[in-house]
């Protein structure tokens, strides 16, 4: 153990080093100095460089949320709101399959990232983070998942379309949530390289589908009460 100098590299080992323990153990069962050991640090440098623990996890999960947002604009998954308003269905289409693309390659890849298990722990054994994690990630991800439901499904009400957009996020999450099962049903040693383009393809075909048919419900109800 050892007080690093300034610069030397320090702070990005403490933040890859937290990353890890807090994916493998979550919040609560990390501790300062656990962190610390890994990243071959004093304790007295990781207080230095990001103060107490709570202050490091909230920088993990910013870093993953940036992570996540560069993958989306790199894989195509996400457009600004004023641009997504004036796609035709085709592309709305092509942008909801990228979008999932990208969140599967990040929660199973393979490898599987970090945020996934990162996620998985803080909905099991939620911390003080949890609101920064709903105003930060959550709620920007899903009001724009619910903007491409809408603009694909313009018939749908608020709530219909707040529980399609869940559905499809909730599909790509299984298969993170359920991976030791899913696998050891499948007797694979991990997700194959295009399981996760076919699964996209499949969760938006799947969840159109779903869409249209929630679609003509309300539509015939609505006709019902003429």
């Amino acid at each position: 153990m050892f007080m690093a100098a300034p610069n030397d590299g320090t702070r990005e080992r403490l933040l890859a080093a937290a990353s890890e323990l807090f994916a493998e153990r979550g919040f609560r069962a990390t501790t300062a100095r656990d962190i610390a050991a890994r990243a071959r640090v004093n304790l007295a440098a990781a207080h230095y460089h990001y103060g107490s623990k709570k202050d490091l996890y909230l920088e993990v999960l910013r870093a993953q949320f940036a992570t996540i947002r560069t993958a989306l604009t790199r894989g195509g998954g996400t457009r600004p709101a004023a641009e997504i308003d004036r796609l035709r269905r085709g592309e709305l289409v092509e942008l909801l399959l990228a979008r999932v693309q990208v969140m599967l390659d990040m929660l199973i890849g393979p490898p599987p990232g970090l945020h996934g298990a990162l996620l998985q722990r803080e909905m099991t054994d939620p911390s003080r983070a949890m609101a920064v994690i709903v105003a930060d990630f959550i709620d920007p991800m899903t009001r724009e998942t619910e903007q491409i439901v809408s603009r694909l499904a313009p018939d749908l009400g608020p709530q219909d379309v707040e529980r399609c957009a869940l559905s499809v996020v909730s599909q790509a999450a299984f298969y993170r949530l359920a991976m030791p099962a899913f696998l050891h049903r499948k007797r694979w040693k991990a997700y194959p390289k295009r399981f996760g383009r076919e699964l996209a393809a499949h969760i938006v075909e799947f969840s159109l589908g779903g869409m249209e048919r929630v679609e003509a419900k309300r539509g015939r109800r609505a006709c019902a009460r003429r």
